[in-house]
């Protein structure tokens, strides 16, 4: 993914984040709700969005049992 499609959905990220916690972060300062969208934009983007983007496919197991599941054959 390019930087500029990055940038465009994280902001897409942090504007529905803000969005739905505004009302419950009323008493933070505006510094601190930034910062806190901020973290919670880039958590979203590093665990549901990156790893989507990332793997097309699946990689190879690093163990030879990991694809027969023939646990069996360790004694």
């Amino acid at each position: 993914m390019d930087d500029r499609r990055k940038l465009e959905t994280i902001a897409a990220t942090r504007r529905e984040i803000a969005r739905r916690i505004a009302r419950v972060c009323a008493s933070l300062s505006p510094e601190e709700f930034e910062k806190l969208v901020d973290r919670m934009a880039g958590i979203q983007w590093k665990y549901e969005v990156a790893p989507v983007l990332s793997e097309s496919t699946p990689p190879e197991p690093k163990n030879p049992l990991d694809r027969t599941g023939d646990w069996d054959t360790l004694s």
